[in-house]
C-alpha cells in the first residue's frame, strides 16, 4: 500500500513538474514579442540612411545603409569579420538557389565542397554564408523587449571595397526588399511574425533623431499617444517590373500629379505611360536622396510649382544644383507639417489614395535664406523614383503577403520618426 502510495506521488509531482516546465517555456500572449524593430539614422555626408543589428558569435553591432529593394544583407568580410558560428553556404544546399545573384562556377577537382558565390554582388572572393544575428523585440508598438536570435541568418560575404561610397563607418548593406533572403522574410520567417515590416526615416542629420524600422505589423505608438496604423492609407504595390531591364523592388502605380489642385500635365511616348494613363516603373528607393522625375514631367512641374508659388508672395531665387527651382525662405511661413508651400499631391490607383507632399517633405534648406524644391531632373529617359526625403518622416507599411503599402503621408512635426514610445535605452543603442 506504501509502495502505491508512494507511485501515485511521485506521478503527480512528474506531471506537476511538466506542467510548470511547459508553461514557462511557452511565452504567454501578453509576453509574446510582436515583432522586431531596429534603430534608424541619417547619415549627414551621404544622406543614406543607415540601420543596426548585432551578428557573429560573440555579437558585435554592425551598421549597415538600408537599400529598400535589396535582395539580401552583405557585411564586410575581409577586415575583421571573426565568428565561431559563421558557416559558409554550400552550393548544393537549400539556401544557394534562394539568391538570384549566386553562382556555383565549376565543380571542383576532386569532387569536394563548392561554395555558395556571389560573383556579381560581392566580387570574385565573396561566398554567401550564415550567421547568428540578434535584434530588440517589441510588444504592443511600444514596449521594447529583450532581444531575440536568427541562427541561421543568411548573408552575403564581400570584400572591403564594395564599401566606397556608403556611409563612413558602416560594415555593409541591409536589404529590405521583396526577396526569400531580405531582412525582413528572414526574421519572420524565423520569429514566425507576419510577413510586415515598416519604415519610419528621420528627417534629420542630428546624434539624436532616430527613426525605426518595425518588423511583424503594428501597431505604431508615439508620442503624444498616437497610433500611426489607424492613419495609413493603402496602395497596391508590385515587386517586379518585366521589361528591357528587369528588376525588382517595389513599384506603385501614380496616375497622376497635383499642384496646389493645379494637374501637371504628364505626355511622354509609351516606354513610360501605359495605355490608361498610370506612369509606370514608379519605385521606392531609400538610395535616391530626392525624387526623380523625366524631364517630359519636370519641366511643367517645377513650372507649375513656381506659379503656385508667386500666388503665395514666395520669390523665386538662382536655382542651387542639383535643384531646379529655388525660392527665398524668408517669404515662407512656417507650419506644423514645415514650410507653407504649394501641396503636392501624387494621385495613386484611385482618386481616394492620394500621397500629400507637405512643405517638409517637398522643401530643402540650402542656406540661411534659401529653400530649393527636393526634386531632380532625371533626364528624357528616367522613370519616376520617389526619394528618401520624400519619405522622411512618414510611416510606410509594406505587406509582403498582400502586397499592400500603407502610408501615412506628411506627418505633423509633433509626431515625427523620433518619437515613437519605445524607451531611451531603445532610442540609444546604436
Amino acid at each position: 500500500m506504501a509502495s502505491s502510495s508512494s507511485y501515485l506521488l511521485i506521478t503527480t509531482l512528474l506531471l506537476l513538474l511538466i506542467s510548470v516546465s511547459f508553461s514557462n517555456a511557452q511565452p504567454t500572449s501578453s509576453s509574446r514579442p510582436q515583432g522586431v524593430v531596429l534603430t534608424v539614422t541619417k547619415d549627414a555626408s551621404t544622406l543614406q540612411y543607415v540601420t543596426y543589428m548585432k551578428q557573429r558569435t560573440p555579437l558585435v553591432s554592425e551598421s549597415l545603409v538600408i537599400n529598400l529593394s535589396g535582395e539580401f544583407q552583405w557585411v564586410d568580410c575581409e577586415n575583421g569579420y571573426v565568428s565561431s558560428s559563421n558557416r559558409t553556404l554550400s552550393c548544393s544546399g537549400k539556401e544557394c538557389p534562394w539568391i538570384s545573384g549566386a553562382s556555383c562556377g565549376r565543380p571542383p577537382r576532386p569532387p569536394g565542397f563548392q561554395p555558395c558565390r556571389g560573383f556579381v554582388y560581392l566580387s570574385n572572393q565573396g561566398v554567401f554564408a550564415s550567421d547568428v544575428v540578434s535584434v530588440p523585440s517589441f510588444v504592443n508598438g511600444s514596449t521594447t523587449g529583450p532581444d531575440v536570435a536568427v541562427k541561421e541568418f543568411v548573408f552575403g560575404c564581400g570584400s572591403t571595397s564594395l564599401l566606397q561610397g556608403l556611409a563612413k563607418g558602416v560594415k555593409g548593406i541591409a536589404g529590405f526588399g521583396p526577396f526569400q533572403v531580405s531582412v525582413p522574410s528572414q526574421v519572420s520567417l524565423a520569429l514566425r511574425i507576419p510577413r510586415v515590416f515598416s519604415l519610419c526615416l528621420p528627417s534629420s542629420t542630428e546624434a539624436s533623431s532616430k527613426g525605426a524600422i518595425f518588423i511583424g505589423g503594428g501597431p505604431y505608438k508615439m508620442r503624444p499617444g498616437i497610433d500611426l496604423s489607424t492613419s495609413l492609407s493603402y496602395t497596391p504595390f508590385y515587386t517586379s517590373l518585366v521589361g528591357p531591364n528587369f528588376t525588382s523592388g517595389y513599384y506603385i502605380q501614380v496616375k497622376s500629379i497635383n499642384i496646389g489642385g493645379k494637374k501637371v500635365p504628364m505626355v511622354s511616348d509609351n516606354t513610360t505611360f501605359d495605355s490608361m494613363g498610370f506612369m509606370k516603373l514608379t519605385s521606392i528607393s531609400t538610395l535616391n536622396p530626392y525624387t526623380v522625375l523625366p524631364s517630359s514631367v519636370y519641366k511643367p512641374f517645377i513650372s507649375i510649382f513656381i506659379e503656385k508659388a508667386k500666388a503665395m508672395n514666395i520669390a523665386s531665387v538662382a536655382p542651387v544644383a542639383p535643384f531646379g527651382a529655388c525660392f527665398d525662405s524668408r517669404n515662407i511661413f512656417s507650419t506644423h507639417t514645415g514650410g507653407l508651400v504649394p501641396e503636392i499631391n501624387l494621385v495613386l490607383h484611385t482618386e481616394k489614395a492620394v500621397w500629400r507632399i507637405s512643405g517638409s517633405n517637398s522643401m530643402v534648406k540650402v542656406s540661411d535664406t534659401v529653400s530649393c524644391l527636393g526634386f531632380v531632373d532625371g533626364g528624357e529617359f528616367a522613370n519616376l523614383v520617389i526619394g528618401g526625403h520624400q519619405l522622411e518622416d512618414n510611416l510606410l507599411e509594406f505587406n509582403l503577403t498582400k502586397k499592400m503599402l500603407g502610408f501615412t503621408s506628411t506627418l505633423p512635426r509633433q509626431t515625427a520618426c523620433s518619437l515613437f514610445m519605445l524607451g531611451e535605452n531603445f532610442l540609444a543603442a546604436t
